[in-house]
């Protein structure tokens, strides 16, 4: 097979779905796709697009690929962590299979072993020779793209308010520019439906001989069938305008782009360590790169003339980074150092392009001992490699594994299932928050938001057996609930549920009272998403010692309780505890989980 890597799982499914249809064959024959709790290939697929997630997962099963005689990481200069665990591991699986070929010339070695491996390392703007270098003085190809020619034009003074200012320089372009589609580069959701609903109400404003607006999202956790719009024609005396991430910066074409307006943010996942306590995962906006910025540009010239219209200055720009950061300087490599251990590597001894930051090393120990994924000399445990089994982070991992324990493996999969969505279940409005409260009074449990989001998913589930598809639409409405949320859920639901069974675990176990069952499971995985109540009423981490408050969306916002878990923290003026439930102090000693029996 050949396996074609993508950083990001939109861009997977999308190519894989446009190869498909140029091949004239079926999409999950010839060409599949497999990316994170979706997966369309089968025996005849010879060309599989794959999130780099994914591949790396199959490591775990197979350590040296033995299925893929290509493999092409694109999008490469995007340096995900997942990317780079590809780039270091198939360096070494590559003169494995090279030494395995050659021994076989010789009568030995094994079969599936022996097939040579070829490495394809792709992207439109990458640092070749650093690669090049890396892969023993790979050869270089340059391939000159069907780019057409992008006049770039910079504000002349810096813009403070950047979604105003794209809301503008869009009106500007519709009313003053010929036909032409445009995409508008944000840096994330939120920014998306706050332009989404200014630019809708604007439009209709307009007078009737001014074309017609269509409004398009794209972000990633957007459903695959509202993803698919983008690449729909645009009908006549209208204008497409595509609201996107930097998930458009590259690996997608949407057809029929002419204007490009570059807010010059992204949204950067960083992990903060240094004067907040215990370290965690938050999204930071940011100034995008030089190298994003001309991906940027160049969405405009893919199919003829285009503009590029970039709401910062040309000083700004010049001052731009050259590149981004790899992931794997500036992110938890907790999951990493699971995986790597399970195929018998240490991170330390691994050779990367760029060596991984000690302090975040020492991190990823530290916790994976805290979960019993390690032991005290750093090596694998029984119960570590039960954790990399499931597709989900180590320490939800260890609540499913804890759940068998005691006996709620259904109740805590299913809220596994919502919180490794893609996005929120309940959805916060800031300006609707008593009116939220209230609809979501039937839901609420005592202990927080964790049984809350259960009974959400058990009343949409009892609702939907008897309601239409319209109908669950409404009523997740009138509930400020995310019906793609819990729809995903489910779909995720089903694979965890098939772990379980993989893993010899009784997904079924079910308590009538699961109450302290669940908290206790929680508990396990999030010993270290931990705080208690300070006598001047504010939460001290039990790890990290940062100050945090609870999250103003939390059903536990505006109560004080001796104790919580939460499962992140996000950053902004302050640091909130998002996914917050109260448990007793008592339950942060022996919250080791066992295997299961058999095991």
């Amino acid at each position: 097979m050949i396996a074609v890597t993508q950083p990001r799982r939109v861009a997977a499914t999308s190519l894989a779905t446009r190869v498909a249809a140029e091949q004239g064959v079926k999409l999950g024959g010839v060409v599949g796709y497999s990316v994170r709790f979706d997966e369309t290939c089968g025996v005849e697929t010879k060309i599989k697009y794959v999130s780099d997630g994914m591949l790396v997962r199959e490591l775990l099963s197979d350590p040296v690929l033995s299925r893929y005689s290509v493999i092409i990481l694109d999008e490469a200069h995007e340096r995900t962590l997942r990317t780079d665990f590809l780039i270091a591991n198939l360096k070494t699986i590559q003169a494995k299979r090279k030494q395995v070929t050659d021994a076989k010339g010789k009568g030995k070695g094994a079969a599936s072993e022996a097939n040579p491996l070829k490495i394809i390392v792709m992207s439109a703007t990458l640092d070749a020779e650093k690669f090049s270098r890396f892969y023993n003085n790979a050869k270089i190809l340059y391939v000159k793209g069907r780019q057409h020619p992008v006049k770039t034009f910079h504000t002349a003074v810096g813009q403070t308010d950047y979604v105003d200012s794209a809301l503008r320089t869009f009106f500007q372009i519709h009313v003053d520019q010929p036909p032409g589609d445009v995409l508008i580069f944000l840096p994330g959701q939120e920014d998306i439906d706050s332009l989404e609903k200014s630019i809708k109400m604007y439009a209709r404003r307009l007078p009737v001989s001014c074309m017609n607006v269509l409004v398009f999202p794209m972000y990633a956790s957007l459903p695959p069938s509202l993803q698919a719009r983008i690449f729909s024609s645009t009908p006549a005396k209208s204008r497409k305008c595509i609201l996107a991430t930097n998930i458009a910066e590259t690996s997608i074409t949407i057809p029929g782009i002419k204007f490009v307006i570059d807010t010059g943010k992204c949204k950067e996942k960083r992990y903060l360590s240094k004067n907040t306590g215990g370290g965690f995962d938050t999204l930071l906006t940011r100034d995008i790169t030089k190298a994003s910025a001309m991906q940027r540009a160049g969405r405009a010239g893919r199919e003829g003339p285009g503009f590029c219209f970039r709401l910062y200055t040309e000083e700004a720009f010049n001052g731009l980074a050259a590149a981004a950061e790899p992931e794997i300087r500036r992110c938890s490599l907790t999951q990493s150092v699971l995986e790597l251990k399970c195929l018998g590597q240490d991170l330390e001894a691994v050779e990367f392009m760029d060596p991984p930051d000690i302090n975040s090393v020492v991190a990823a120990l530290k916790t994976l001992w805290i979960l019993g994924a390690l032991d005290n000399s750093k090596a694998l445990t029984p119960l570590g490699r039960q954790m990399a089994s499931f597709p989900v982070e180590p320490n939800l991992a260890c609540i499913i594994l804890a759940s068998n324990t005691h006996g709620c493996t259904s109740e805590v999969v299913d809220i596994v299932s919502l919180i490794s969505s893609s996005s929120n279940l309940f959805l916060d409005i800031t300006d609707q928050r008593d009116a939220i409260a209230d609809a979501r009074s039937k839901f609420r449990h005592p202990s927080g938001d964790h049984l809350t989001m259960l009974n959400a998913l058990r009343a949409y589930q009892e609702m939907a057996q008897s309601e239409s598809k319209g109908s669950r639409r409404d009523w997740c409405r009138q509930h400020f609930l995310n019906e793609r949320t819990l729809t995903e859920a489910l779909k995720i639901r089903d694979q965890l549920r098939l772990t379980c069974q993989r893993a010899k675990l009784d997904w079924r176990g079910s308590k009538k009272d699961s109450e302290e069952a669940v908290m206790r499971s929680f508990t396990a995985g999030l010993i270290q998403n931990s705080a208690l109540l300070q006598p001047d009423g504010t939460y001290k981490q039990l790890m990290g010692h940062s100050v945090v408050k609870i999250h103003p969306g939390s059903t536990l916002a505006d109560k004080k309780v001796p104790a919580i878990i939460f499962d992140e923290l996000v950053y902004t003026s302050q640091i909130y505890a998002r996914g917050v439930s109260s448990v007793p102090r008592s339950y942060f000693s022996g919250a080791t989980p066992t295997l299961p029996n058999g095991s």
